[in-house]
């Protein structure tokens, strides 16, 4: 799921966290969970991948685009969630849980949308054992993205929309066909009845039909 998207889920989750209770310390954990979780990507981008352009834009497009190898992400994984749960309740504590809440929540949409443009199943590949089974490797995990799928230009543009397929044959000749319908004149025969309508309500008007007026 595209950055942007998960910013606005967050924000949504955070704005109806502290409506209802009012706490800050809630809100934040949850702002943390849905959308900060995303920071062991920087760390594997730096560490493993060895990357060293740090513009926010390269990296979300080496991500986006598919570009990845090595796929660490100690902070997504279904085992590290079940330890939070465990000392959230162990210590009854709300921030935890709070954090947890937004964590399942930016899991389970990147489940939903991440996949679909991969050939395997997504959902094993938040197992950090699996990941490790795999030596953390794209290629052996997801295997390798559509190559369909195309980022639109622009830094927000990609923050926002992501990935988006290329539109097949069909779809792309039907948009075509639906530019050029709505790029073509009106016909003769629409004129003729727009003018005889329009001449039609002219006669039966109170005043008759218009004079030139006098100079």
């Amino acid at each position: 799921m595209s950055p942007g998207r998960h910013l606005g889920t967050t924000a949504v989750a955070r704005a109806g966290t502290l409506a209802v209770t009012g706490s800050v310390g809630l809100t934040a954990a949850i702002a943390a969970g849905g959308f900060l979780i995303d920071v062991d990507h920087a760390i594997d981008y730096v560490l493993f991948e060895r990357q060293r352009d740090l513009r926010p834009g390269a990296f979300m497009r080496y991500y986006l685009d598919g570009r990845v190898k090595i796929a660490v992400l100690a902070l997504h994984s279904y085992e590290l969630f079940g330890l939070i749960a465990l000392a959230a309740w162990w210590m009854g504590s709300n921030i935890l849980w709070g954090y947890l809440m937004g964590a399942l929540m930016h899991l389970a949409l990147d489940i939903t949308f991440n996949g679909e443009y991969r050939p395997r199943s997504i959902s094993a590949f938040y197992s950090f054992t699996y990941r490790l089974i795999h030596r953390f490797r794209m290629v052996e995990l997801l295997g390798p993205l559509d190559e369909r799928v195309v980022l639109p230009d622009g830094f927000w543009a990609t923050f926002f929309r992501g990935p988006r397929p290329v539109p097949t044959g069909d779809e792309a000749d039907g948009q075509r066909a639906a530019t050029s319908s709505s790029e073509l004149p009106a016909s003769p025969r629409r004129i003729r009845s727009t003018t005889s309508r329009a001449s039609a309500a002219a006669s039966t008007s109170p005043s008759g039909p218009l004079s030139a007026s006098p100079r």
